[in-house]
């Protein structure tokens, strides 16, 4: 068994992702929530706002010639939510460090493997800015894995 991602994987993976809204933008307010069915993952390099692509430099992101790519890891969640009508639900979370705490700390209470297809987050929120310093506090009532076929 194998843990990488075949080619059709990333491809349904990123068709999934396009216009997956995020859920914790700039703007988002304490107690801001989701919930809902973890459908793709994408893995993408990260480019900045003039679309090149960043490098870790010194520890930090950059544009480069070499160094390891920035990659950053999103779930699509198939939710509820429908802000207008073009709004098809799902929403994009990358997994940054402030949100895999939690996400972790859920998958071990559900004594589970690992996230799958097919899991449940819910109630994943930002709680709020963390203080004194940057990021940010993010909890997740439950992880429910998939039911057995």
């Amino acid at each position: 068994m194998t843990n990488a991602l075949s080619d059709l994987d990333q491809i349904n993976a990123e068709l999934m992702g396009q216009g997956a809204r995020n859920p914790f933008g700039r703007d988002v307010e304490p107690g801001t929530a989701i919930s809902g069915e973890i459908v793709a993952v994408v893995r993408r390099h990260r480019h900045n706002g003039k679309g090149q692509p960043l490098f870790w430099i010194n520890r930090r992101p950059q544009v480069a010639a070499t160094g390891d790519p920035v990659i950053d890891s999103q779930l699509i969640i198939e939710t509820d939510a429908r802000d207008d009508e073009a709004d098809d639900g799902l929403r994009a979370v990358t997994l940054d460090r402030d949100v895999q705490r939690p996400i972790g700390a859920a998958v071990r209470r559900a004594r589970a493997g690992g996230l799958e297809m097919g899991g449940r987050l819910d109630g994943l929120r930002y709680v709020g800015p963390a203080e004194p310093g940057p990021g940010r506090i993010y909890a997740v009532d439950a992880y429910s894995a998939p039911a057995a076929e």
